[in-house]
Parts: C-alpha cells; sequence; structure tokens
C-alpha cells in the first residue's frame, strides 16, 4: 500500500518466519512492480560505457542521489546522439531491482538531450568529430569539370527538386547527358540508399560531377543526409559532388563534406555547367579581342622591320665608313710617331752641342744612341701592338656587319629587289607600278625586270 508517496510494506504476522534472500528481494521487487508506474526522470550521467552486446550501462545522479541505470541495445538503437559523461538527460523508463545483486536499477526506455533536441546533439557531436578527422578541410576538396558532358543525380525520383534541377540543367546546355540514380531520401534506410546510389555512379564512370539532393524540410526529414555513413560516402567518391540539401538556410553535414555546398538543388544545377548562350557569347568576345591584338602585334613588327629596312639599306656604306675611320686612326698614328722620333733627334742635337770635349761627347752620344735605339725599339713593338689591335677589331667590326646585312639571304636563295630609276628596295608589292623597271640582285650577279602584273 501506498501513503504520501512512501512504500509500506505491512505486517503479515508477529510470528517469526525464516524467508531466504532470494525471496527477500523478489517480494521487494513484486511490490515496486506492483506499485510504481513508468516515469521521466532528469538526471547527469556519468560512468557511461557500451557494453560488447551493445546494452548502454551509466550512472543517473543528481545534487543528492544516484541510480544505476541500464538501456538495452533495442532502444539504445534509436538513440541518434552519442551519449556522454557529463550530459544532463531526460529519461523515460522505470525502476526496478536487479535481484542477482539486490541493487535499484533504472531500465531506460527513451533519453533526450536537455535543454536541446537529440537530433541537434547528434548533428553537433559528428560535425566536431568528422571536422577533428580533416574531412571538412579545403584542401581535400575538388574543383568541379568547367564543361562536363555528363551529370548524375542522387535524388528522390518524381520531386520538385528532380524537375527543377533537369529544366535549369538543359536549358542551360541542352546537348548534356544526365544520369539520374533514384533513391529515398528520407526516413528509416534512406542513407544506406544513398551511399549504394553513389557507389553506382562511381562504379559507373560515366559521370563527370555528381549532384546529391532533396528540396527543404524539418531536421527530421533532412536527416538522412547527417548520418556518419553518407558523409563518408561523399568523401570516398572519386567523382566530385555537389551537395544540394533543402533551403539556403539548411546546413547538413553533407555540405560540410561535399566539394562543393549549394544553397538549394536549382542553385547546384546552375553551378555544374554554364549557359551555352552565354558561354558561345564569350567565346566570340575573346576571339575578337584575340584577332585585334593579333592584327596590332603584326602590325608593329612590320613598323619596326621598315625602320630597321631603312636604317640597313645598303650596309656596305658602314663598311666604308669603318674602314675610313681605321685609315684616319692610322694616319693620326704614324703622324704622332713621326713627331715623337723627331721631339727625340732635337733633344739628342742639343744634348750633343752642350758636351764639351770630343771624348765627353763620343760617350755621350753611345749613351743616349742606346737609351734612343732602346726607346725606338720600345716604341716600334707599342706601335706594332697598337694597329695589330686596331687591325682586328676592324675586322670583328666588319665580321658583324656582314653578318646582319640583308645581303647574305643572297646566299640562301633569296634576291633584293629595287626600282632601277631610285634604287629604292622594294618590299610592299602596292609601291610598284605596272611597267616599273627593277633590278634584282642574286648571289652572283644581277637581273633587270619589268612589272606586268603584281599582287597586293
Amino acid at each position: 500500500m501506498k501513503m504520501d508517496g512512501q512504500l509500506e510494506f505491512p505486517l503479515k504476522s508477529a510470528r517469526r518466519v525464516a524467508i531466504n534472500v532470494t525471496q527477500l528481494v523478489r517480494m521487494v521487487r513484486e511490490t515496486i512492480e506492483a506499485n510504481l508506474d513508468e516515469y521521466w526522470v532528469v538526471g547527469e550521467i556519468s560512468n557511461a560505457r557500451l557494453a560488447p552486446s551493445k546494452h548502454l550501462y551509466f550512472t543517473l545522479k543528481d545534487a543528492r542521489s544516484a541510480v544505476s541505470a541500464v538501456m538495452f541495445n533495442s532502444a539504445y538503437r534509436r538513440l541518434r546522439f552519442r551519449v556522454e559523461d557529463g550530459m544532463e538527460v531526460l529519461v523515460r523508463g522505470r525502476i526496478n531491482l536487479y535481484e542477482a545483486r539486490g541493487s535499484l536499477q533504472f531500465y531506460a526506455e527513451e533519453m533526450e538531450p536537455r535543454g536541446a533536441g537529440a537530433l541537434q546533439v547528434a548533428f553537433e557531436q559528428l560535425k566536431q568529430r568528422l571536422g577533428a578527422e580533416g574531412l571538412f578541410d579545403d584542401a581535400r576538396k575538388r574543383r568541379l569539370p568547367f564543361l562536363p558532358q555528363t551529370v548524375g543525380i542522387v535524388t528522390a525520383i518524381g520531386g520538385a527538386a528532380l524537375r527543377d534541377m533537369l529544366r535549369i540543367l538543359l536549358d542551360r546546355y541542352p546537348n548534356l547527358h544526365i544520369i539520374v540514380r533514384p533513391t529515398r531520401v528520407q526516413g528509416q534506410g534512406a542513407a544506406a540508399e544513398i551511399v549504394a546510389a553513389i557507389g553506382d555512379l562511381n562504379a559507373d564512370g560515366r559521370a563527370e560531377v555528381i549532384i546529391a539532393g532533396r528540396g527543404g524540410g524539418s531536421l527530421e526529414d533532412l536527416w538522412a543526409f547527417n548520418e556518419e555513413v553518407v558523409a563518408r560516402a561523399i568523401r570516398g567518391s572519386a567523382i566530385p559532388i555537389v551537395s544540394a540539401v533543402g533551403h539556403e538556410i539548411d546546413y547538413t553535414i553533407a555540405d560540410f563534406v561535399a566539394d562543393l555546398r549549394a544553397p538549394t538543388p536549382t542553385a547546384a544545377a546552375q553551378m555544374v555547367v554554364p549557359d551555352k548562350v552565354q558561354l558561345r557569347e564569350r567565346v566570340e568576345e575573346t576571339a575578337a579581342t584575340l584577332a585585334g591584338a593579333i592584327e596590332s602585334a603584326v602590325a608593329a613588327q612590320h613598323k619596326e622591320i621598315e625602320h630597321f629596312a631603312a636604317r640597313l639599306r645598303d650596309p656596305r656604306n658602314l663598311i666604308r665608313q669603318g674602314r675610313q675611320r681605321a685609315d684616319e686612326a692610322a694616319a693620326e698614328l704614324g703622324a704622332a710617331l713621326a713627331g715623337r722620333i723627331e721631339d727625340t733627334r732635337r733633344r739628342v742635337r742639343e744634348l750633343g752641342a752642350r758636351l764639351g770635349s770630343p771624348v765627353a761627347r763620343a760617350a755621350a752620344i753611345t749613351m743616349r744612341r742606346t737609351r734612343i735605339e732602346t726607346l725606338m725599339c720600345r716604341l716600334e713593338t707599342a706601335v706594332g701592338s697598337t694597329v695589330e689591335t686596331r687591325r682586328i677589331r676592324l675586322g670583328g667590326i666588319a665580321g658583324q656587319l656582314d653578318a646582319v646585312s640583308p645581303l647574305k639571304v643572297l646566299d640562301r636563295g633569296y634576291a633584293l629587289v629595287a626600282m632601277r630609276a631610285d634604287g629604292r628596295v622594294v618590299t610592299d608589292a602596292s609601291a610598284v607600278e605596272l611597267g616599273d623597271e627593277l633590278d634584282i640582285r642574286l648571289k652572283r650577279g644581277r637581273l633587270s625586270a619589268r612589272t606586268i602584273g603584281r599582287e597586293v
């Protein structure tokens, strides 16, 4: 009998009756089962551990009391989040006595995080764990192909999301090949079907990019795209994947792990393929810009060639000028040497006049003559070296001029065409009139010709 929230165990008789421990524990258990209903209990999780049997054992406590609890595998499989120590939860179940130890134990059937929904907690837990593994790193994400020929779609058949994506894709690029791999996108088993669909498109190998998604809905509706198996299938895909789940404000684990996140399925279709009309316009604009750039470059090259042609009209003039400058330099050097020799002789005469006796004069003359001969030898050596150096430099200059001479091309079968009237070199057919006489210079000899036709 229950009084004021307490259990009362009536004494049947004052007579001493002895019972064993098992009988006592069973009597208590039966009394609890008969008098206590199922309750929702608030408490903090501690000492949580998952047994090999997949039964979850934990302690449920508050500031003053604690009770052992267990959630069997059948109930634990329904949890959307991972139970962790320190988590405050709301648990539905009933209290009973565990006969083997004679201790109270709470048998949990349902559990929710306190203050936040179970799905939201599961979402944050999985997001944190996969992020720590590096599955969301930008360095692992791949660029989409610029103009794919084949696009794969993983979504529910007959849904509005599929219709919108097909319309956008084919409007933007009518030649596109599309492979639709239908799958359930919500409810029990949807995650496994999405994983299988991604695997099938990878095995097929024709799709260059995959769009995986669905239209909007609640967190429960979108939950298949928050499953860990789906996240790992997206990351393991050899084909880049665009996640297109729900509306712009909806975020799923698939969005974080995919190579690109689209705010809506329609936006995903726009991201995957360019508009064919706009693409053609861009190609035409680029072609026009390129043609203009080529035309400008060719005109600049023609102008530069004409400039060089004017400067090198007859390179023999440069050679003549170089030879003349060499002759002038040799003449200047000879005059300088002659003056130096005459000055030396004058000084010798002056010294001879200043010497007194014939003997002294003879000795001085001998010494001076020896010195003069030494100086003359050095001077002749220096003059010879200088002349040879100038001759080598002149030969190098003449060789360089000969190398850049347009006459060298005559050795390869080309000809130099000039107007006979004024000797002007002809580089443009439009500069020659019909009947003009031409002078054609070959490697050996010249030809005279008259213009009887031209092509401009």
